[in-house]
């Protein structure tokens, strides 16, 4: 049987000694603060949870401040550290000069986030002020800050929708970790992940292109929507729902094909010829 101690050395994933810290900059640290108290507050809602998030509260206050990254310390409490411990800490950040700069123009409301841990109370205003304090910019996280600090008012797809997303976020920014496993289990009992909610945070960078298809596309939706016009196409064809701004960028194809519609049945030969011989060509 593992001991309280074994057990936090053998969980924390992100920042488990002063080390881990050059994988990530100063925002990336902020910004997974932000998503550990967002999944905090969301599973506080849930009587199977409850009891967890307080013990997980009380764990990150085990030692009274948040000074420096202990390797007996959970991920939210070493984290916390480098954001309101000793200052030498954000020398080990991978950009530590920015990092300084940031440091300085930011305080973390140490009091709010303390009391937060111990009454899980008042969550709009508390994360209103913590997305201040942390300059989350990120506006899908401010989505969900509102939604969640709401969950209980919202309607059955509504709420499925947010913990999609925030089981999205902690896959991205928080894998393996105490927070988005508590989530991810507690999300598969009760069916609460949806699977046609697109991925906000699949980087468009990732979608497999051709040189012909880089070229083509640049063509027919312009240079700054290539790859989000491709995406739109990969999750429409996959029956999946398409974000506003993926929409956006695969608009251009949508109105050319719009305006030969309207320009009647010759165009539209035409363009099922020009179709069928593009296709005929990969064979």
């Amino acid at each position: 049987m593992k001991t309280p101690f074994l057990q936090y050395v053998s969980e924390a994933r992100v920042v488990r000694r002063n080390a881990d810290l050059q994988r990530f900059t100063f925002q990336e640290i902020q910004e997974r603060i932000y998503l550990s108290f967002l999944t905090l507050s969301l599973l506080k809602n849930f009587e199977q949870t409850a009891g967890w998030v307080k013990k997980y509260g009380n764990e990150t206050l085990t030692y009274g401040t948040f000074d420096r990254v202990r390797t007996t310390a959970n991920d939210l409490h070493n984290m916390l550290a480098v954001v309101d411990g000793d200052k030498n800490i954000i020398n080990k950040l991978a950009n530590k000069n920015q990092a300084n700069a940031l440091r300085q123009r930011s305080s973390l409301p140490t009091l709010a986030v303390k009391r937060y841990l111990r009454k899980f109370a008042d969550d709009y205003q508390f994360l209103t002020n913590l997305e201040n304090a942390l300059a989350i910019k990120n506006a899908d996280y401010r989505n969900l800050r509102r939604a969640i600090s709401d969950y209980r008012n919202l309607d059955a797809n509504r709420k499925k929708v947010t913990v999609t997303r925030l089981l999205q976020a902690l896959r991205a920014k928080l894998p393996g970790t105490d927070l988005a496993k508590k989530a991810e289990e507690f999300s598969n009992k009760q069916k609460l992940e949806l699977d046609n909610v697109i991925d906000a945070e699949r980087n468009t960078k990732d979608v497999p292109m051709t040189p012909e298809e880089l070229t083509a596309y640049r063509i027919l939706v312009g240079p700054s929507n290539i790859r989000r016009a491709k995406m739109a196409y990969d999750m429409a064809k996959q029956g999946k729902g398409i974000a506003g701004h993926l929409a956006s960028s695969y608009a251009p194809i949508m109105q050319m094909v719009d305006d030969i519609a309207k320009g009647g049945f010759t165009f539209v030969r035409l363009l099922k010829s020009i179709a069928e011989r593009a296709k005929n060509s990969k064979k």
